[in-house]
């Protein structure tokens, strides 16, 4: 396993469009925790990939949510360019969504389920802090599994594929390049224990080492196109699609149907049209907003009270 430490370091300050919830963004309780992300309160330490450079990231809460200041400090092994680091810049105001407005989902203030959910967490919004390579292997990951045998197969592909990179006295696992899985076969693979996913993950770095998938060419795609694509992507269903479009809230998988089914109506379990219906009729244009709201919100519950019932439909 390499190991690089990152000597070199610039910091920027960014302003993100408020209202802009650091915490509620950069810490979201019910995804499973990875070794190439760390969050403490009022900073996220976070690697990344970006044309062909290994970094660190470090963002730091220095505003407030109606008047938002991110520090953030880069570290390299090697001195950066200005245009790499404005080039950088612009890749990480998309994948944090620091531009975007979501002033106007405050209407739903007054609003009986998400109205006391918007006050606790005014500000927070849908990002990904992974590129849509990264993002499709999480997902392929997560299919079939519980959380503890998700962690177990990521620390395997890390500790085979990844990098440890040293930052700010902090030690976190960057991910690999398409290319080094393309080039490796799919019982090395198997023998990281990923079962069935190998193909899935093996096929998927192929397409991107191949240049089959752009995803700044992806970004530019009306929305039903860039759907259509996004299922051509091997290994990719509609529930990953879901996940990987902020804006659009089309499927309720079977874990979230039921979660959702007693957190909306108090019953074990209702049909998933039955709750797109929900979203669609009361939060209209909102949707996937609002089910992110509520689903965080129980979520950051959990970390600070036990709910019987939750712990039940976790699988650890």
């Amino acid at each position: 396993m390499k190991t690089i430490k990152l000597n070199n370091k610039v910091s920027i300050n960014i302003t993100p469009k408020a209202p802009y919830n650091f915490n509620a963004n950069f810490h979201k309780p019910s995804h499973f925790p990875s070794s190439d992300v760390l969050w403490i309160e009022n900073k996220y330490y976070k690697t990344m990939v970006w044309n062909k450079q290994k970094l660190g990231l470090k963002f730091v809460n220095k505003g407030t949510i109606t008047k938002p200041i991110i520090k953030l400090t880069i570290y390299s092994s090697k001195k950066l360019s200005k245009d790499y680091i404005n080039n950088l810049l612009l890749e990480i105001r998309w994948r944090c969504n620091i531009d975007s407005d979501i002033s106007e989902f405050n209407k739903f203030k007054n609003n009986k389920i998400l109205g006391p959910i918007i006050k606790k967490w005014k500000g927070m919004k849908l990002i990904h802090t992974n590129s849509l390579y990264e993002s499709i292997i999480i997902m392929i990951v997560l299919q079939n599994a519980t959380v503890r045998r998700t962690v177990q197969m990521f620390e395997n592909l890390f500790k085979k594929y990844g990098t440890k990179l040293v930052f700010d006295n902090k030690e976190l696992f960057s991910f690999w390049e398409p290319k080094n899985i393309a080039k490796s076969t799919e019982q090395e693979l198997r023998d990281l224990k990923v079962g069935y996913r190998a193909k899935f993950i093996l096929k998927v770095s192929e397409q991107f080492y191949n240049k089959e998938i752009n995803e700044f060419e992806l970004r530019t795609k009306p929305k039903e196109e860039l759907k259509t694509e996004l299922l051509s992507i091997y290994g990719i269903g509609p529930a990953s699609v879901d996940y990987l479009m902020p804006d659009i809230l089309d499927v309720i998988p079977p874990w979230e149907q039921k979660i959702m089914s007693k957190v909306l109506f108090n019953k074990k379990l209702v049909s998933d049209k039955k709750i797109l219906n929900f979203f669609r009729t009361n939060y209209k244009g909102w949707e996937k907003l609002a089910f992110h709201y509520i689903w965080e919100d129980l979520f950051w519950k959990r970390k600070n009270e036990h709910i019987e019932w939750l712990e039940k439909e976790i699988r650890l």
